[in-house]
């Protein structure tokens, strides 16, 4: 296979990058995008299938990630993910808000007892039951050697946000890590953004859809899932759930269109998880929450904003808003008509079919 530098001389676009690089190369790249926001963890994640609800919310929450494989070791191999929608689902499951009429899920006796014991205490129910419940984050992987393509396909074809990555070995093969719709998204914004090619020109990509704007793409004026400040956080979480989306927006509702004021998603059940006492913000209101998050991650951020509400514009380009989201390490970002107004969302999902445009 020949280098990468030699495929983007040879025809410098970013399909010939996306089959050039393979995921395991991807993947051992601390940061493709040289983002300096936070850190990743040293070595791959794996999860006990016995760790409590909590011990692996703690877990994501400490290595600051979403998602990560969950690993039996009486069945000897991996069983699931385990994400934050996961979690969500297990709260309402606890509180009886998935709504009977909905599909049942798979294992029907385990989510029974789930329930049984969570209500006697929630910190002994093992993951191993919780995994996949949201059933939103299949167990999907990919090979070290494959291009990033593949992986893209994958993320495309599956919703999925993140794929195990494996490497063989002797007879098997082994988890060598994961590698995350970020990842892909932080080696698009470094090879075809603003600052591509600035260091080594040859690693400047052309890609004409991401000069083209939202509107352009088709990400303008289509439905946004919303709840209003006053809506508690449990009715968020549902919304949600319900929804099989990750955040919600938080809109003031008038008579011109939706006043974007915060946001919320999943992963805020981290702070409702890891403390004993933190069930009772699931009645708390949404901007209430929103807001108090904000200052307190602020605080521990050195002043820093860690929950904002990132923006774009409908006249944006797919690239710069692909820069952002790297630059942020965010998963989604709102699109706004002047100051306010929401008229979209743009997701990391959306994203990866048309980097194969």
């Amino acid at each position: 296979m020949a280098t990468i530098e030699e495929c983007i001389v040879e025809d410098g676009t970013l399909d010939a990058l996306l089959n050039t690089i393979t995921c395991g190369d991807l993947m051992k790249t601390d940061d493709p995008g040289g983002n300096k926001l936070g850190t990743r963890p040293t070595h791959p994640l794996c999860l006990d299938s016995e760790l409590s609800v909590t011990e692996g919310c703690e877990a994501l929450a400490a290595n600051k990630i979403t998602s990560a494989p969950v690993y039996d070791a009486v069945k000897g191999g991996f069983i699931g993910m385990l994400d934050y929608r996961d979690l969500v689902a297990f709260v309402l499951s606890v509180l009886h808000k998935v709504p009977k009429d909905l599909p049942p899920i798979d294992a029907t006796m385990e989510v029974t007892d789930l329930v049984k014991r969570a209500l006697t205490n929630k910190s002994e129910v093992p993951i191993k039951l919780v995994s996949n419940l949201s059933h939103e984050n299949p167990l999907v992987s990919v090979q070290a050697s494959a291009p990033v393509r593949a992986a893209v396909d994958e993320f495309s074809n599956n919703r999925v946000h993140r794929l195990i990555v494996l490497e063989p070995e002797a007879d098997a093969s082994h988890f060598a890590g994961i590698l995350s719709q970020s990842t892909v998204a932080a080696l698009v914004a470094s090879r075809v953004g603003k600052l591509a090619g600035k260091l080594n020109p040859k690693e400047k990509c052309i890609w004409p859809t991401g000069n083209k704007t939202l509107e352009e793409v088709g990400l303008v004026g289509r439905d946004v899932v919303s709840v209003i400040p006053e809506d508690t956080v449990l009715e968020a979480l549902y919304t949600m759930h319900e929804n099989r989306i990750s955040s919600v927006a938080i809109v003031d509702r008038g008579e011109e269109g939706n006043e974007l004021v915060g946001s919320i998603s999943m992963a805020d059940i981290k702070v409702i998880l890891s403390d004993r006492k933190g069930w009772r913000r699931l009645y708390e209101k949404c901007y209430d929450f929103f807001a108090s998050m904000r200052y307190e991650q602020g605080l521990e951020a050195g002043g820093d904003d860690r929950v904002p509400t990132y923006i774009v514009h409908p006249h944006s380009t797919l690239i710069a808003t692909i820069e952002k989201l790297a630059a942020t390490r965010a998963h989604r970002i709102w699109i706004v008509s002047g100051q306010t107004k929401l008229v979209g969302v743009v997701s990391l999902s959306d994203i990866m079919p048309l980097l194969l445009r």
